[in-house]
Formats: C-alpha cells, structure tokens, sequence
C-alpha cells in the first residue's frame, strides 16, 4: 500500500514537471509583466519586507523535525486514503507547526487554491526560509508545487471543479488537460517568487 502510494505521489510529481515544462515553452498571451519591470530598488525592498515577515512568522514555529515528519507521512497516508483529504490538511498544518519545509509548501499551494493569496504567501516563504535562510526561493520550489496542485486538484474534486469553471469562463475553448494546466498555473502565479 505504501509503494503504491509513493509511487502514485511519483507519478503526479512527474506529471507536474512535465505540465510546468509545456506551460512555460507554451507560454501565456496574457502574461503579466515581468517583475524586471519593476525599479531594482523597490523589487529588492518588497523581498527584504518578505523575508523580515517570514523570519518573525517563523520564530513561533517549534523545531522539531521528527514530529513535523511524522505529521507530514500521516497526511501523506491520509491524502491515499479517499475522503480523508480533510484530516491530510490538518495533519500538513500540524507537520507546519514544527517547520516541515514540504508541509509549507503543501499547505501554500492549499491556500492558493482556497484562495487565501496571503496566507499561501506566508506558508511558501516560511518553506523557502527553512530551506535556504538566506530568503531565495530554491529554483526546484516551482515543479514541487506545481506537482502538488495536481495532487490537490485529484483530492479536491469540488474545488476543483470551482476552479476548472472559473478559468473556463475566462478563457473560453480551452477544456480537459489545458482548462487543468491553466488552473495549476493560475494556482502557482498566486504566490509570487521569493528572490531579491
């Protein structure tokens, strides 16, 4: 059972990349404009508020790796399990507690989909902070999480669904794969990168 599980967990990961890959060759008409556009100076100020944010955010947040660890197997068991998706968040939100840098991720990704634009913010760079304190978003941080959203999308039929419908209705024609591509895109464009 818990082969099949990493190896589901594997599947959709590699999917992710894949999806992140054809997303990013493909490009977007409507792309926002780059972040260099921004003044080098308040692009650098708006990281640094960031990384203060995080930093304190994170201080209340208990290091202890092997509870965090033990959480985050029990919502990775519970997220295989069908209708336990609700005691796989709250098990990604106790893994979170003790700084669980993959449970932050999980759960920025779980906010984003809920709509939660800042709360999904904190989780992601509390996860960059515990990976690299100096405050960068780790380049491998973006294919992680788009492989997530596609876990999350399969777990979460009925939000899903709301999400699938309102990127339907702004962009018309796209259906099946792509309406699923654009939903984990406009997921992931929630949180913007963590770099200086």
């Amino acid at each position: 059972m818990g082969a099949d599980v990493h190896e589901v967990l594997g599947v959709l990961g590699l999917l992710g990349v894949v999806l992140l890959f054809v997303m990013l060759v493909s490009g977007d008409s409507e792309a926002k404009p780059a972040d260099n556009e921004v003044d080098p100076a308040v692009r650098r100020r708006r990281w640094e508020v960031r990384v203060q944010a995080a930093r304190r955010l994170l201080d209340v947040c208990l290091p202890n790796v092997a509870n965090g660890e033990k959480h985050y197997q029990e919502a990775e068991r519970r997220l295989a399990t069908p209708g336990s998706e609700s005691l796989a968040v709250m098990e990604i939100e106790q893994a979170c507690i003790y700084r669980h840098w993959r449970a932050l991720l999980h759960l920025a990704v779980i906010r984003a989909m809920e709509m939660k634009p800042q709360e999904a913010i904190w989780a992601f760079d509390k996860a960059v902070l515990v990976v690299n304190p100096a405050g960068i978003e780790p380049d491998d941080f973006r294919p992680k999480m788009v492989g997530m959203a596609l876990i999350w999308l399969e777990a979460r039929p009925g939000l899903a669904k709301v999400l699938e419908d309102s990127v339907s209705r702004r962009h018309p024609g796209i259906s099946g794969a792509q309406l699923r591509a654009k939903a984990v895109e406009e997921i992931i464009e929630t949180i913007p990168p963590l770099k200086p």
